[in-house]
């Protein structure tokens, strides 16, 4: 009996961005809305992120059909079904549809925009120098806030090193995280795990908090998080050095 082979490596050194970039043709050649969303978005706006999935947002009414195409032939000779490791933090992921390419060692999560809390529309996005639609930068931030997405947040601020006066004028600060939405998805990860004394901890934050103390906080502490490997004099942020420019302008394999 012959040994399986290993899995390859995905393509743009390892990153997948071409293997991804052909979902996502897929999908809107089949009349379905996609963007990059989670640590890939992160990345693309700058943050030094790890990936082990990338995060797709489809339309919520359309996350079956999605998930269907596929499954379906002759996409099921190139993509399979994926299981989920475990339920994270926060997060309903291990829900939602997952994939691998068959042969590659690469996955892909699905995730409707409601859990997203963003818009799914071409519209509502922006394109990066390799192809990929991403949410544009204000609308992301914004869903971040609404959400209380609190490492992200702080990893999108100083990623695109941005500012309060940049917050005032381009987001919507003046109310509080949408709890609605965070009642709605507990509920739901209270019913998608075991109820333990430990599960509560998955949970998401519901407030209300104020967005506008939020972000003014984050912003006016990006020096703070700055260390030892991140020293003032040669970084304006964790992630920024100085005089460097937008992290969108530069055409990354991973982005």
């Amino acid at each position: 009996m012959e040994a399986s082979q290993p899995d390859a490596a995905p393509g743009s050194g390892g990153h997948g961005t071409l293997e991804i970039l052909g979902v996502i043709k897929l999908f809107e050649d089949n009349g379905i809305a996609c963007c990059v969303i989670g640590t890939s978005a992160l990345k693309y706006f700058g943050a030094w992120r790890i990936r082990h999935d990338w995060e797709l947002c489809v339309p919520t009414e359309l996350l079956e059909k999605a998930s269907s195409l596929l499954r379906s032939d002759p996409h099921d000779t190139i993509f399979e079904p994926a299981k989920h490791e475990r339920p994270q933090i926060r997060s309903l992921i291990h829900t939602f549809p997952r994939f691998k390419f068959k042969g590659i060692n690469l996955f892909f999560d699905l995730v409707p925009a409601h859990d997203a809390h963003i818009i799914c529309h071409p519209s509502n996005f922006e394109w990066s120098r390799t192809g990929l639609p991403y949410p544009k930068l204000d609308s992301y931030a914004q869903s971040l806030l609404d959400t209380l997405s609190w490492v992200d947040i702080t990893d999108l601020i100083d990623g695109m090193d941005l500012t309060e006066e940049w917050g005032a004028t381009h987001l919507d600060l003046d109310k509080t995280n949408d709890v609605a939405w965070a009642f709605d998805k507990n509920e739901k990860i209270r019913a998608s795990v075991p109820l333990t004394l430990g599960s509560c901890f998955l949970e998401v934050d519901e407030g209300p908090l104020s967005l506008r103390e939020i972000w003014d906080n984050e912003v006016r502490t990006k020096a703070k998080r700055l260390g030892e490997e991140t020293p003032k004099e040669v970084y304006l942020t964790r992630f920024r050095v100085r005089g460097s420019r937008d992290p969108r302008l530069t055409k990354e394999a991973f982005a």
